[in-house]
Parts: structure tokens; sequence; C-alpha cells
């Protein structure tokens, strides 16, 4: 009877202290200002528009898909 009151009072606790915790860091994020410019961002959408798109490659086409198909069946 003693641990399970024990058990009660230490799960209690945890519980209570878990939901002060969640209900004091209630700010997200990092510290400091929001309201600056991502300039990595601005740097890598620059570089995507001003890159040459690449020419179409043909697709590679192995042996096995190139060979001709016939069914194991033994009719022809």
């Amino acid at each position: 009877m003693t641990t399970a009151l024990v058990l009660a009072a230490l799960f209690a606790l945890v519980t209570w202290g878990l939901n002060h915790n969640h209900t004091r860091n209630h700010t997200p994020g990092l510290a400091g200002s929001r309201d600056v410019e991502d300039r990595d961002a601005v740097r890598v959408a620059a570089e995507l528009r001003a890159r040459e798109p690449e020419p179409a490659r043909p697709e590679r086409v192995s042996a096995r898909r190139a060979a001709t198909v016939r069914l194991a069946t033994g009719s022809r």
C-alpha cells in the first residue's frame, strides 16, 4: 500500500513538473528579432534563377530492357 502511494505521489509530481515547464516556456523559437531578411535564401533563389537549364539527356536503356521480350511458355 505504501508503494502505491509513493508511486502515485511521484507520478503526480512528475506530471505537475512537466505541465509547469510546458506552460512556462510558451514562446516558441529562438530569442531575438524575427524581422530579419534571410540572405541565404535570397542568394540560393537568385542562383537557381540564373542557372542555365541542362540539356535533356536521352534515357539510358540497359541491355535487358532493350532485348526482345518473349513468353517462356514454349508457344510461338
